[in-house]
């Protein structure tokens, strides 16, 4: 037995020194891919600083070949398990994809086709930007002037790039092909970022800031909702941080356009949240959309509650005359003819001049006639078309069918002769 347990501690102290060997294998290795990516690093400084112009040196222009060398080095590094959590990391390629940006601005202002790669471009700067600043803030050992110093060094680095991803994010969101949505979305989600959760610009004074901020919400929306199997929660929660804006309208208009065929209840929904909600020109438009869906889809009482509100607030609107027609309608298939008739003879002194509303008291007479078959009703009916007659002799449209019908309903032959020219039947 004391041979057994002295074998076997035997086993496990050499497992433990190989185990101890193993650990001094893996924290050399480690060692040593750590001086690897810290000469990465330090090659990606030297190669920008001796590529920047520097007048002691004699270099007036940028050196972009040298400049090239640079960024090889430091598109490893930011990818570096070792230098993604140092701050002077994003730093070296803040400033060297600065340089890229600045020689692309130049040539996009000759020629258009470089405008791709200049977005792209500014897209690193500002990412990398962000990263600097938000490291160097986080980081106990960096004093407050060198926090401060930073923030504003990169932020003022970082702005006409930002800049530039807004602008692309409006041409892309109003592209026509899927590459140009996922842009749009790539770039405005940036830039939503850089504004309103990066540090950097936290403390960012612009007169124009508010509305780039909205502007970015809207196409990030726009761009998002024009990809293909895109999450609709998504869809809706970016329309959503427009409400209150200026494109609250933009907003509510989208997501009724996005369920109008793909969900009846969310976009009733949204109808009737954008009528409830809407405000400036486009308010009477979805309050009467709102009303025709109601009325389509047979909610006739909350119909004419619609109906009330809206020619009640927009008495002028364009629309308004349809409303009460549509109220009118509403009464018939309920069978309140008198109610009908009242109606339209008010909205036919309201409006005097609309040749729809002119009609509707003679019309609805005559649709109450069609209803009860009573000889009483229709010679009621063939008296107010008489009156339209005699008040517009010119206008046969108002009477002259009518006036037909009626009288052959009533046999009255030779009367309704008189009006056979007018019959479409």
């Amino acid at each position: 037995m004391k041979k057994i347990f002295l074998f076997a501690s035997m086993g496990l102290f050499l497992l433990s020194l190989n185990a101890n060997a193993q650990d001094k294998e893996a924290l050399k290795a480690q060692k040593a891919a750590m001086k690897e990516a810290k000469a990465i690093l330090k090659k990606a400084k030297t190669c920008h600083t001796t590529a920047i112009p520097n007048l002691q040196y004699g270099r007036k222009e940028t050196n972009f070949e040298r400049l090239d060398e640079a960024k090889g080095y430091i598109d490893q590094a930011v990818t570096n398990q070792y230098l993604v959590n140092d701050a002077e990391t994003w730093k070296v390629a803040a400033d060297i994809y600065s340089e890229y940006f600045k020689k692309y601005e130049e040539q996009a202002k000759l020629d258009e086709s470089v405008k791709p790669q200049l977005v792209a471009t500014a897209s690193k700067v500002v990412e990398y930007a962000i990263k600097c600043d938000s490291l160097t803030q986080l980081d106990e050992k960096a004093k407050d002037a060198q926090k401060t110093l930073i923030n504003e060094q990169y932020r003022n680095l970082a702005s006409n790039p930002l800049l530039q991803c807004l602008q692309a994010s409006q041409n892309y969101s109003n592209g026509e092909t899927q590459e140009d949505f996922k842009l749009g979305y790539k770039y405005s989600s940036l830039v939503n970022r850089a504004f309103n959760e990066s540090h950097l610009f936290s403390t960012f004074k612009n007169e124009n800031l508010g509305n780039w901020k909205i502007y970015a919400k809207a196409f990030r929306a726009q761009s998002y909702a024009a990809i293909e199997n895109a999450d609709p929660a998504k869809i809706e929660e970016y329309y959503s941080t427009l409400y209150g804006t200026e494109y609250e309208s933009v907003a509510y208009s989208s997501l009724i356009n996005y369920y109008r065929e793909k969900d009846k209840a969310k976009f009733l929904g949204y109808l009737k949240k954008a009528y409830e909600n809407a405000k400036g020109e486009t308010a009477p438009q979805f309050g009467f959309m709102y009303m025709q869906e109601l009325f389509t889809n047979g909610d006739k009482n909350e119909c004419i509650k619609v109906i009330d509100v809206l020619t009640q607030k927009y008495p002028d609107n364009d629309n308004a005359v349809n409303a009460y027609l549509m109220k009118g309608q509403i009464f018939f298939d309920q069978k309140k003819f008198d109610e009908a008739e009242k109606l339209f003879d008010e909205v036919c002194k309201k409006y005097p001049d609309d040749d729809r509303a002119i009609t509707m008291p003679a019309k609805s007479a005559w649709m109450k006639a069609q209803a009860s078959a009573s000889k009483a009703d229709r010679d009621h009916a063939i008296n107010l078309f008489k009156e339209l007659e005699a008040k517009y002799p010119n206008k046969p449209d108002y009477w002259g069918e009518p006036l037909y019908i009626l009288y052959n309903n009533n046999n009255q032959l030779k009367l309704r002769d008189k009006y056979k020219k007018y019959y479409k039947g």
